[in-house]
């Protein structure tokens, strides 16, 4: 996105800073991660801890995001996504002054996460 202002010059922000504040924002929300974790991916197992992936295109004053999350069994998936979607367009308005974002998210798997003493264990 390039913002002009004529007594001044323009200013230039790269996609990797709309794609960090995306992933970021989108951390953020309660039982979503990583859509897997290790170095490209491979070696570690999936986990809750990392940020989702996220992809960004920016056509003009309009931004296209395209995350891919794991979300932590059993969320409510439409509940979660709803959340996911408007933080992310939340904090690209608030920080980078964008007026049209469109999230589309893709749930590349579930985390049922570890069994705790809360949890019921099957025998």
């Amino acid at each position: 996105m390039t913002a002009e202002n004529t007594s001044h010059g323009t200013t230039t922000v790269d996609t990797q800073v709309y794609t960090k504040i995306a992933a970021q924002a989108a951390s953020k929300i309660p039982g979503v991660g990583a859509s897997s974790g290790g170095l490209l991916h491979l070696g570690k197992p999936r986990g809750i801890a990392g940020k989702p992936d996220a992809t960004v295109e920016v056509l003009g004053n309009t931004v296209a995001v395209d995350l891919k999350v794991g979300i932590r069994y059993p969320l409510n998936l439409r509940q979660t996504c709803d959340a996911i979607r408007q933080q992310v367009i939340d904090e690209l308005m608030k920080y980078l002054g964008v007026s049209s974002v469109q999230v589309d998210i893709d749930i590349a798997w579930l985390h049922a996460g570890s069994a705790s003493s809360k949890e019921r264990i099957l025998r």
